[in-house]
Parts: C-alpha cells; sequence; structure tokens
C-alpha cells in the first residue's frame, strides 16, 4: 500500500474519524410482548457516533434491515462523538427527548446501570432464550453486571501500531518486525528518529495523542488493575489503582520518550487524525490508534486519484507492552443501550433491530466495512470477513492481539460510574509530565487521589 498518508489524513478529518475512545437510580419498563401491534410500522430512532466509512456500513446495513421487514423502520441519527451522544442524553433525559437506542463506549457502563434510564437487554436475552454461546465471551463479560447484560455489545476495536515501512527500511530495521515491546519501541526510535546537522528533529520515530485510553490498555496488557475491588466488578469500585508499580513504570516512559524528543506530541486529538497526518507529511514513522480507523484508511489509499505525496508502506502490529506483560488488551469500542424511557413497543422494535445488527452475517459485513472485529465467533467463517482478512492482513492483527488475551479481572475492563471525569484526570496529570516536566510518579499519584474523591462523591450522590 504506498499512497499518501497525507491525503488519507485530510479525508480522515474530513470525515470525522473521531467519532470512531451519575444518575438516581429509576425504575426500568419490562420487556414484553411482541416487536409490534398487529399491521403497524414502529418507527425508532438510533443516536450513533460513527463516522467515515463506519457510518457508511452502518448505513448500508441499516437500509438493508428496513428493506428486508415493514415492522420495524430505524432512522440513523449522527450525533457526533461518544461524548456528544452522552452529554445530549443528559440534557434530554428530563424532556424524555431520547431514542429508543443509543451507541455509547464502553467506559460509561457503569453510569449507565446507574442511572435507570435503561431496559436491560438481559430481559430480552431471558425472554426468548436467546443463545449467546456463539458471541466472544469477553465482549459479553465487559457489559455484564450483576449477572445481567446491561448493552448488546457491537462495534469492539483494540488500539494497535501503525507504521511506515519504507522508513524502517531505511534504518536497516525489518519491515515486518515492529515493536513488540515498550523497551523494544524506545530502541527502535534511537534508529528512527532523524536530525539535521544542528540537533533538531527532521523526523520523530513516533506520534502520540494525550489518550488516557493508553495507560488503560497498557495496564491491562500488564495484567494491572486500573480501580480496586477487581476492577469494580467484585464490588463497586471505591479507590483509583492506576497509580501502581507499573502505572508509574508507563508514566515514565511516556515522559522519558517525550522529553528525548523521539516522540511527537499530537496534544489531545479531538478530529481523532493528527497523529495519521503526522506519517502522512513525512514528521513521524510510527503511531497508535484505533483498529476501528482501517477501513477508512484502507478505501483512501486505493481512492481513485489519492495524491502519492509521501513514500509510505502500511504497516501494522500489536501494541507494545512491558516484556513481563501477563494480561492482555481490553475491550473498546461501545454497545447498543435500549432507553427505558420510550413506549414498550419501541423497546421492543429495538431489539428487532439490535439482533438483526449482531447476526453472523452483519457482523461479518461490519468487519470487512468498518475494521472493528465480529462479536459473533462464527462471524469469521463467512465469506465477507474471510474475504477482507485476505486481502488485507492488518485486519487480523487487532483481532488475534484481542483473542490472545486471558479473561481477568484487569481485561473485563473497570466499571467506574464518573469513568469519563477520571479520564480528564488522567490526561491532563500526562499533560503536566510532558509539557511541564512535572515528576511522573508525582502527577499520577495525585491524578489517583483526584480520582478516587471523584469515585468515593459520585458513590455518595446515588446512595452506594
Amino acid at each position: 500500500m504506498k499512497r499518501a498518508f497525507m491525503f488519507l489524513a485530510i479525508l480522515l478529518l474530513a470525515l470525522g474519524l473521531a467519532a470512531c475512545g451519575g444518575g438516581e437510580e429509576g425504575t426500568t419498563t419490562g420487556a414484553e410482548g411482541t416487536a409490534t401491534p398487529a399491521g403497524k410500522t414502529v418507527k425508532i430512532t438510533f443516536w450513533h457516533a460513527m463516522g467515515a466509512a463506519n457510518q457508511e456500513t452502518l448505513k448500508r446495513l441499516t437500509d438493508q434491515f428496513n428493506a428486508s421487514q415493514t415492522e420495524v423502520q430505524v432512522e440513523l441519527q449522527f450525533q457526533g462523538t461518544y461524548e456528544d451522544n452522552l452529554n445530549k442524553l443528559v440534557a434530554s433525559r428530563a424532556s424524555g427527548d431520547v431514542p429508543a437506542i443509543i451507541q455509547l463506549h464502553d467506559v460509561t457502563t457503569q453510569f449507565l446501570v446507574d442511572s435507570g434510564m435503561l431496559t436491560p437487554v438481559q430481559e430480552f436475552i431471558d425472554r426468548e432464550n436467546y443463545d449467546l454461546s456463539d458471541f466472544q465471551p469477553r465482549v459479553i463479560e465487559y457489559y455484564t453486571v450483576d449477572g445481567k447484560l446491561w448493552g448488546m455489545p457491537f462495534n469492539v476495536s483494540n488500539p494497535i501500531l501503525y507504521y511506515n515501512k519504507v522508513h524502517f527500511r531505511e534504518v536497516g530495521l525489518d519491515p515486518d518486525k515492529p515493536p513488540r515491546t515498550l523497551e523494544e519501541l524506545t530502541q527502535y526510535c534511537q534508529k528512527l528518529t532523524i536530525r539535521n546537522e544542528t540537533g533538531g528533529i527532521e523526523r520523530h520515530c513516533i506520534a502520540l495523542e494525550v489518550s488516557p485510553w493508553y495507560i488503560e490498555q497498557l495496564l491491562a496488557v500488564s495484567g494491572d488493575l486500573y480501580v480496586n475491588n477487581g476492577n469494580g466488578r467484585d464490588a463497586r469500585a471505591t479507590e483509583a489503582a492506576f497509580n501502581g508499580p507499573r502505572g508509574k513504570e508507563i508514566f515514565q516512559w511516556w515522559h522519558d520518550l517525550m522529553d528525548s524528543v523521539d516522540a511527537q506530541n499530537m496534544g489531545r486529538n479531538p478530529g481523532g487524525d493528527l497523529h495519521f497526518l503526522a506519517i502522512g507529511v513525512g514528521q513521524a514513522t510510527m503511531t497508535i490508534g484505533t483498529s476501528a480507523a482501517l477501513r477508512t484508511i484502507v478505501d483512501v489509499l486505493e481512492a481513485p486519484g489519492s495524491i502519492q505525496l509521501a513514500d509510505v508502506e502500511l504497516g501494522t502490529g500489536p501494541l507494545p507492552g512491558f516484556a513481563d506483560a501477563k494480561g492482555g488488551s481490553l475491550v473498546g469500542g461501545a454497545a447498543l443501550w435500549i432507553l427505558n424511557q420510550r413506549p414498550k413497543e419501541e423497546q421492543e422494535a429495538a431489539w428487532k433491530y439490535i439482533k438483526y445488527l449482531v447476526d453472523p452475517q452483519q457482523q461479518a459485513e461490519w468487519y470487512s466495512g468498518s475494521g472493528y472485529f465480529p462479536i459473533r465467533l462464527s462471524a469469521y467463517d463467512l465469506p465477507a470477513a474471510k474475504e477482507v482478512e485476505a486481502k488485507y492482513p492488518h485486519f487480523r492483527v487487532a483481532v488475534d492481539q484481542f483473542l490472545r488475551a486471558p479473561s481477568t479481572r484487569a481485561t473485563q475492563g473497570a466499571l467506574v460510574g464518573p469513568f469519563v471525569r477520571v479520564r480528564e484526570i488522567v490526561q491532563k496529570a500526562v499533560e503536566q509530565t510532558i509539557l511541564t516536566g512535572k515528576d511522573p510518579g508525582q502527577a499520577l499519584d495525585e491524578a489517583a487521589a483526584q480520582a478516587t474523591q471523584e469515585i468515593q462523591d459520585y458513590n455518595r450522590r446515588i446512595g452506594r
């Protein structure tokens, strides 16, 4: 794949790749009855957060569903990022002007369970003995709280390493052997970083976002917890645990890489594309990004008339971790949640649509058309999945990384009510270490103390 990542990144910006990272307890409306009254078409809305190729694929699947039957018609409404989606939901709660289905990311799970806004999909599953045996066990585990599956997992991703094979060859590195550990990545940087005669940087080895997602994933890969009480799964989380020895190693590694100027700081990167742009303009060789970008990337690379501005050959590899890592990557992405403020017939219609989207055939098409990997095991044997893997081996990188991970409290992911706020705290701590030179260990300890206070305040607000 030799095309211009410059062109790729600009198009990603235009298409909005970033959309592809407590309330009071209440009562729920039960899942009962049939999908629709006889002879009536139930219209429902679905607030989603998919951009670029992922949005196009979701629209195609939804159009297929709408055309396949007359009971349910789904209207897609793009709301921006997951955070935009969540903020609009919270703002609309009082008026009841909410959709039947909303797509929200993994870290909102505990908040949504606490909110009282959901009808758990477990109610529909139990009522009709819906079979979950073909689903990826870890994605079901992630969204299961207190023995109930609350949201139906839909789009699952992992962070992977993207790199330019051309640069690897230029400095004598094997283009088919990306760094597998953080130590190796640092060693690669010593070769890949290019300086001019005066010591100025001409090309960084890697472009990194200021993303709290990195520390969450690297802790899980190491087998370490993010919060106490088994990541909030043995009992409700009450304290942050991410500032242990491994967390401080991660922060120190990040600080040292930035301090050496081998890494290029891409900031918070709200558009989700600046790290790709850095590769496109030749400013960096590697980056870490979501596997959900893959379909958009390969589509743009192969688009007729793409301008060849840089000599780039795409390489991908697993997320580098520590050499003694005993864990694995987290469940990334989002689930589909049914809101109980809508009439019962709309909730039934939502369940019918969700079942369609998670059917193996649709999951194989979703994989091929996005880069999010299937949550159904049998989907990998279907033509759409086999064809995309044969044509683009990059698609299999995140899948294999995910399937290798053991099921532990660390890899099941943390349940934290104010997770979005905790992420903001961690993000500020990263900025302090790489922008102001604050001691990484101190910054992380202070972040953990703030996060613990947020968690405890949240628990008190909801009476837990």
